[in-house]
């Protein structure tokens, strides 16, 4: 899966304005979706510690902004603190150092953080994933003075919307649909809760056994593409259809095989003695259905 394209673009969506981050494969299949006003991953921020989690040996972190950081003490070097207050320890109350955002946060826990010099190049949010997951992509963007962009890749057009040439509504509906369908007439069942992500897998049309296996492939190839689309992350569960041991295995090859460019970590943990599959996806970016409006159902 390689970004091909990155489309940066403003629009309405539900009667708010959003700007979102869209890359494309050499198809022009979204891979990749950010709502940029609600991230801040590859952001510098000034750090000062407000209390040090001895037993975790980690520290939060009080930003110059109020809001809340959260940083593995191992990732510091002291010797690069804007203010230390003891030269016995590593870290204590009341040091401050600069930060990079690796993660959003989930829920009301604060964000993640990695250690930076102070003369850290801040390239913002956007530049900041071209920079290190599509370095050789094509930039597209409606939108002037994006922070790390040049404005040669501004998108002039009073015909078209950058937005609706790339079908940024409709990619946003696939992508906050609980449904997500598959080449053979199957589908896979998406249902994000608070303490993990399960997935049902359904043959739709196609019945018998013979069948199974084909829509459990094509649904492990989905899924890979699904959750990175949606930043989905964290437990997820996936009930895929009953199938033989020696068939089981070839769905952890093929999933192996699907995350194999994923930018976030994924670890393939197999199946229970229920027959369901344990995934983990780490967290980079906030899910995009939080993210986003959605539509209030009466």
């Amino acid at each position: 899966m390689t970004i091909n394209k990155v489309v940066i673009a403003k629009g309405i969506y539900l009667d708010k304005e959003l700007r979102l981050l869209v890359s494309f494969d050499e198809k022009d299949n979204a891979i990749d979706i950010i709502n940029i006003d609600a991230s801040k991953v590859g952001m510098k921020r000034l750090g000062k510690v407000e209390k040090v989690l001895k037993d975790i040996d980690a520290s939060i972190l009080v930003f110059d902004n109020k809001e809340k950081g959260f940083i593995e003490n191992k990732k510091l070097k002291s010797q690069e603190f804007i203010e230390r207050h003891s030269e016995n320890k590593k870290v204590c109350q009341g040091d401050s150092f600069y930060v990079c955002i690796s993660q959003d946060p989930k829920g009301t826990k604060p964000y993640s953080c990695n250690f930076c010099s102070e003369n850290y190049e801040d390239r913002g949010v956007v530049a900041y994933y071209i920079h290190k997951f599509a370095n050789k992509a094509k930039i597209i963007t409606d939108i002037p003075n994006l922070q790390g962009l040049s404005d040669d890749v501004l998108y002039k057009d009073d015909q078209v919307s950058l937005w609706d040439l790339y079908e940024f509504t409709s990619i946003l509906n696939k992508s906050i649909n609980k449904v997500a369908f598959l080449k053979n007439g199957g589908n896979i069942l998406i249902e994000e809760t608070e303490a993990m992500t399960v997935i049902d897998v359904n043959s739709g049309k196609n019945y018998g056994k013979d069948n199974f296996l084909k829509t459990n492939i094509l649904a492990a190839q989905k899924i890979a593409i699904e959750l990175r689309r949606r930043s989905i992350s964290g437990i997820i569960i996936v009930d895929f259809l009953k199938v033989s041991p020696k068939e089981e295995a070839q769905i952890i090859e093929v999933l192996n095989s699907s995350f194999q460019d994923d930018m976030s970590n994924v670890a393939i943990h197999g199946f229970t003695r229920l027959g369901l599959m344990e995934i983990t996806r780490s967290r980079i970016y906030a899910p995009i259905s939080q993210s986003i409006p959605t539509r209030i159902e009466s």
